[in-house]
């Protein structure tokens, strides 16, 4: 359509000079009914390409429409000085580059660039004026000088104008569309904030005990906690499930933190517990999904026990001490030495009595000294016996 326009034009430019003009000949028209003239002549123009674009070549409607082009190309010939190709620069709106500069334009799954060109609401304003104009015929092209924040406009001197006129007439409602549309990004950012606020208190809520406890047996209690939480707890006897718990209250407590407060307890007849956390190591995802490497999360193993206690009656709780002499041991050293007494440790918190067992090795004698009840000594033994038999 354009170049059919542009050979209309040039008809009008080649045509006939038309006959001189009478002295008392009415006054040159103003800007503004140039400009409307213009308009209709070229509304018609296409109106009447778009009809011979349809028609036959054997149509007898095709002279017609002919002739009413060479009719309007005469017209045009009045405004030669204004169909004459100009290029201009006008100065952007400072409203439109505060705001662009400002919000982030977002076209969906359109480039954020264009023939090395960053997309911005600026070019995209431009863009949008310079479609409109071409709706209506116009072969003015609006281009974008960056650094000096300027409108480029080439084409025709008129449809120059015209679009001058255009982005100044479109800016308020683009401006105010935009002002619109980051009020809803803006709101849709809250909400989106409220619901991922609302889904980690949820999970939080999932992952950690709030319970109101009346009191009752510890079995209970952990049922209790298992009905609410995932958590692996393990009662070390059966005996230790009917041990009284009296009433307590938490809320958002990690369900190890919470199982190891129960130590700090008093129990009926100054029983006491004793709780051992085991924390896995984290499992490696064989699977990832994204590429990327990752790890499986894996719960603590939570070990409750009663806590021994030395009497006349139980004397495997009877407080003794051995020496252990690890001078022919080649791993009395370092890592060796180290592996065992986590091992010792492990060992203790697991059968309640670590904070009865003291364990010290004197390193220039290469003797480990412990000090505790008999039956973990006896432990402590097994553990050296185990650990130095290893390969």
């Amino acid at each position: 359509m354009r170049h059919l326009t542009a050979i209309l034009l040039a008809t009008a430019l080649l045509a006939p000079p038309a006959l001189a003009q009478q002295s008392n000949a009415p006054s040159p028209p103003s800007a503004a009914a140039t400009t409307e003239q213009l308009v209709q002549i070229r509304a018609q123009m296409r109106a009447l390409a778009e009809e011979l674009r349809s028609l036959p070549a054997s149509s007898p409607r095709r002279r017609e429409i002919e002739e009413a082009s060479l009719g309007l190309s005469e017209q045009l010939r009045r405004f030669a000085a204004q169909t004459t190709p100009v290029s201009v620069r006008v100065p952007i709106d400072p409203m439109l580059i505060d705001i662009s500069s400002r919000t982030p334009l977002n076209l969906g799954n359109e480039p954020p660039s264009r023939g090395g060109v960053r997309r911005t609401y600026i070019t995209h304003f431009a863009d949008t004026v310079e479609a409109d104009l071409a709706t209506r015929g116009s072969e003015a092209i609006i281009g974008v000088d960056a650094a000096l924040s300027l409108f480029a406009i080439t084409g025709p001197q008129w449809e120059v104008e015209e679009a001058k006129a255009a982005l100044q007439s479109a800016l308020p409602a683009f401006l105010q569309r935009i002002r619109e549309l980051d009020e809803i990004d803006a709101k849709s950012r809250i909400s989106q904030q409220i619901v991922r606020d609302k889904d980690l208190l949820a999970r939080l809520h999932r992952s950690t005990v709030n319970i109101n406890w009346e009191g009752g047996t510890l079995g209970a209690l952990v049922k209790a906690v298992r009905s609410t939480v995932e958590c692996n707890v393990v009662l070390a006897e059966p005996s230790v499930a009917a041990l009284a718990i009296p009433a307590l209250s938490v809320y958002r407590v990690a369900p190890d933190v919470f199982f190891q407060s129960l130590q700090s307890i008093p129990l009926a007849d100054d029983r006491q517990l004793a709780v051992t956390v085991v924390a896995p190591e984290s499992m490696p995802n064989s699977t990832p999904t994204d590429g990327k490497s990752s790890a499986l999360e894996t719960l603590p193993v939570i070990v409750i026990a009663e806590r021994s206690r030395a009497t006349p009656a139980n004397p495997a709780s009877a407080t003794t001490q051995h020496i252990f002499d690890l001078s022919g041991w080649p791993g009395a050293e370092g890592a060796g030495m180290k592996r065992l007494i986590e091992t010792i440790d492990f060992a203790m918190q697991a059968n309640g009595t670590a904070e009865q067992m003291k364990i010290r090795f004197h390193e220039p004698s290469r003797i480990l000294f412990a000090k505790g009840p008999s039956d973990s000594i006896r432990l402590v033994g097994e553990i050296v016996n185990a650990i130095r038999n290893q390969k």
